[in-house]
């Protein structure tokens, strides 16, 4: 017989679903109801925002049997979702449908599942008082690139709780993942001088200039391919490079006066992100812009990073190894894809990842999550807090 999650649990999820935070609409919504849910149990709830005050984040704290705010354990997750634009549902995104064994919905795999079950079973944790305090941490924009984790992290810092751990609940089929790649989106302006096509040489083409930023980073990425020291645990095992997006130039007889385009790359733990950013912006002042301005002054290239999230390093923590303990499978993984873990195990917590549901699921239309996951990761958040 397969194990089902709890009716509260599926409430909550279906709750949360409900509400549609994807990530370029506000989350507040969301967040008050479920800072208003915490508080009505006695937990102490603070809320960071961004600068414009339209999204939130959420940290939660249960004390511990003796009071104590001190160590204990932080469950993570990100309250944003993808959009639903130009994806054919079945059903309505925004409206958990149960079929077939499954919970459907927006953000019911990635990762609404993982908060679901976790702010449902608060109730059960306020009740038992556990021997340490349980922090609960909701974050906005982590689909952009983690943009609010690292306000809230600041503030946990700041508190001087020193979590022991932290359980982040992306989606890994309830099986534990220690390390993941770091990753860093980047904007690239390219700016030239528009004149006819006619006469090319009185302007400076940005798309030509974009284009020769763009054939380095498929150079840089053929390189990484290439090179010696891959990390077999990843899949792919070295580090990647991609561009995403590009726009430019005003029409077929006009030289381009501007060219826009964004690009990511993704670095095994040992590559450092910091030396990839370098020999691209080394790159674009040495080989890039002095052939531009050598046809006009005013030519430039501006390079704006996005988003930075940081790798999750595998590490040795008892704490730890108590946690994975009690799930049901202990082997561990390497994922290619981010998560502010990284940034927890940078102030000090270790982390490790680990939710229900398949990353597979994660964006797709009829997105999903099986009720065996969701009772899974009841089960096992049941099991560690103790």
């Amino acid at each position: 017989m397969s194990l089902l999650p709890s009716q509260n649990a599926l409430d909550w999820i279906s709750r949360l679903i409900a509400y549609p935070s994807v990530s370029s609409a506000s989350n507040l919504d969301l967040i008050g109801d479920v800072a208003e849910h915490f508080t009505g149990l006695g937990m102490e709830v603070a809320l960071t925002q961004n600068d414009e005050g339209t999204k939130a984040n959420l940290f939660a704290t249960l004390p511990g049997r003796s009071g104590a705010y001190l160590n204990g354990l932080v469950l993570s997750g990100h309250s944003d979702v993808v959009p639903v634009l130009g994806q054919d549902w079945a059903s309505d995104p925004f409206e958990a449908t149960l079929k077939d064994g499954r919970l459907y919905g927006r953000g019911a795999c990635d990762m609404k599942g993982f908060l679901g079950v976790a702010t449902a079973l608060a109730e059960d944790f306020a009740r038992k008082q556990p021997q340490d305090p349980v922090h609960f941490a909701f974050s906005f924009d982590e689909e952009p690139g983690c943009l609010g984790a690292p306000l809230m992290i600041r503030d946990l810092v700041a508190r001087g709780y020193h979590p022991r751990a932290c359980i982040v609940g992306e989606p890994t089929d309830m099986a534990p993942v220690t390390a993941h790649k770091a990753s860093r989106v980047f904007e690239c302006m390219v700016v030239g001088k528009s004149s006819h096509s006619s006469r090319p040489q009185d302007g400076v083409n940005a798309i030509n200039y974009a284009a020769r930023i763009i054939e380095f980073l498929r150079v840089l990425a053929e390189s990484f391919r290439a090179e010696e020291g891959q990390d077999m645990a990843f899949d792919p095992p070295y580090s990647t490079v991609s561009v995403g997006t590009i726009e430019g130039g005003i029409s077929s007889n006009t030289v381009a006066p501007s060219c826009f385009f964004t690009f990511e790359f993704r670095a095994l733990p040992n590559h450092s992100a910091d030396a990839i950013e370098g020999a691209i912006r080394t790159h674009i002042e040495t080989e890039i812009l002095p052939l531009m301005r050598a046809q006009d002054p005013q030519a430039g290239v501006t390079l704006r990073r996005r988003a930075n999230v940081p790798a999750l390093a595998s590490r040795t923590c008892e704490a730890l190894d108590v946690v994975k303990a009690k799930l049901d499978s202990q082997t561990c993984s390497c994922v290619s894809y981010g998560t502010e873990a990284g940034m927890f195990q940078g102030v000090g917590i270790d982390t490790l990842v680990c939710g229900p549901g398949s990353i597979v699921q994660a964006h797709k239309p009829d997105e999903y999550v099986t009720l065996e996951q969701l009772a899974r990761c009841e089960r096992f958040l049941r099991a560690i807090v103790t």
